[in-house]
């Protein structure tokens, strides 16, 4: 496989979609691994819905997943510009050559006069599909019609024979003579169908393969007659599984989250969220689960995509998240923990090194624990701020004699507070876990949290002391 270019198109009507970024993943990985280009083109031709604050969503989806391109708006190349926007007289120049050439023409039907076709072919039990009532217009009645409708559309001619291609993961898809039907190239706005635009862009920006989820088959055929007509190859595509919900019905934003942002504020890493969505629709071919992107470039091929739906399974993009964060270092997991500590008003926006320190501290006792980031929050809070009171009655005399004997260390650290308490639980007759579940909850306010001795050491002796002392002289 030589001069592999790809490319990811998105259309800038909302934030970044876990399709999208999928889509984006595995053309990356392709173009990676085959030494090719990885092309981003921005689809907004749709005025209506584009906006640039989307255009920048969707980037920044992609940038944040560590997806890289090679060419695009941003970035250049030779085969700009990537913005479909800024490529409008490119169409306007293919479809008039199509009209010249007798493959295209000008429809002047109005939009009630379609409907009424629609519903009828409906009633009769028929496919809805054009008629074809301006495909053979003379002169004159072209005349005539122009001067009534001089905005009309312009319609490619189906050809009369089956569409076929073979798909990279499915095989071989045709469709018969005749389901086609005259379409659309170029709208009454002068704006170009996604079919058409589609197809100049690819044939210019000479991209071999295309890789797309498999709700865009049905486009393939429309931009197959487009090739055909133009006397143009078309390049390979390959067309990807559905993502489903765990119900089987189809991902979408009303039943959870979609978008990339809502995965970030989740607490879900990057890397785990690439290896989840590199699972949702290819396999290594052994037990393999867990990948970084380097890996996934070295190990992915387009024969082992995978023609089955996937279901998105948020309980094992937990799993996954959970082994990613594992293998962080304390530190790093700790830089990755920040922002959402700050979010919840725990540290400020330019904590010291001794919070700093505080926090490393407190997120290597719950490195093992943790499944996304936006729970380390709940876990760690105690250690930043003030707990709330327990919610039920302990032993508050304990704790006041555990406070005098801490109290009189000369040195706070692990060893000495354990010696400490373990042997005020030897002297007052009580096992270790008695005596040391009233200072859990004195310390913090509940029943479970990080072991007691590193608690006690990471609040430090001051704020440690005082929370003892201050349950013993409430009790």
């Amino acid at each position: 496989m030589t001069d592999v270019r790809v490319r990811i198109a998105p259309s800038p009507t909302g934030n970044c979609h876990v399709g999208t970024a999928r889509t984006a993943l595995f053309n990356l990985l392709l173009a990676r691994q085959q030494g090719g280009t990885m092309i981003l083109r921005i689809d907004d031709t749709d005025r209506r819905r584009s906006t640039k604050a989307s255009e920048e969503g969707v980037l920044e989806g992609l940038r944040w997943l560590g997806l890289t391109w090679d060419e695009g708006p941003e970035t250049g190349g030779a085969y700009g510009p990537y913005r479909q926007s800024e490529r409008l007289d490119l169409y306007r120049r293919y479809a008039v050559e199509l009209v010249a050439g007798g493959y295209a023409y000008h429809c002047y039907c109005t939009e009630e006069e379609l409907d009424q076709e629609r519903k009828a072919q409906e009633a009769a039990g028929l496919p809805p599909m054009y008629g074809g009532k301006c495909a053979h217009l003379t002169a004159d009645e072209r005349a005539v019609r122009t001067a009534a409708n001089p905005s009309p559309t312009i319609r490619l001619r189906a050809p009369a024979y089956d569409l076929v291609f073979d798909d990279l993961i499915r095989g071989t898809i045709r469709l018969g003579a005749g389901l086609l039907g005259d379409f659309i190239i170029i709208k009454s706005d002068g704006m170009p169908t996604y079919n058409f635009a589609t197809v100049v862009d690819e044939h210019l920006m000479q991209i071999s393969h295309v890789l797309r989820g498999n709700e865009h088959i049905s486009n393939t055929f429309p931009q197959l007659a487009v090739y055909q007509a133009l006397g143009w190859t078309p390049p390979r595509f390959g067309h990807l599984n559905l993502q489903l919900n765990p119900d089987r019905t189809k991902i979408s934003k009303r039943t959870g989250a979609v978008y990339i942002g809502q995965f970030r504020e989740m607490g879900y890493l990057p890397e785990a969220l690439l290896n989840f969505l590199a699972l949702q629709g290819w396999n290594p071919g052994d037990n393999r689960e867990v990948f970084t992107l380097a890996e996934l470039q070295e190990a992915f091929s387009v024969e082992r995509c995978t023609q089955a739906n996937a279901v998105f399974d948020l309980q094992k993009l937990d799993w996954l998240n959970a082994v990613h964060m594992r293998r962080l270092t304390v530190a790093e997991l700790a830089q990755r923990v920040l922002p959402f500590m700050q979010g919840a008003g725990l540290l400020p926006a330019s904590p010291d090194a001794l919070a700093l320190e505080r926090l490393e501290h407190s997120v290597a006792l719950v490195q093992e624990r943790l499944k996304r980031l936006a729970e380390a929050p709940e876990l760690l809070d105690f250690y930043f701020a003030e707990p709330a009171p327990a919610a039920e009655e302990f032993d508050r005399a304990i704790c006041g004699v555990a406070a005098e004997r801490l109290g009189a260390l000369a040195a706070w650290d692990h060893a000495s507070v354990e010696a400490c308490l373990r042997g005020l639980a030897g002297e007052l007759g009580r096992k270790p876990a008695e005596l040391f579940m009233p200072l859990r909850l004195a310390l913090s306010g509940r029943r479970v949290t990080p072991p007691i001795f590193e608690t006690l050491v990471i609040l430090g002796r001051e704020t440690a002391l005082r929370r003892l002392r201050g349950v013993a002289v409430a009790g």
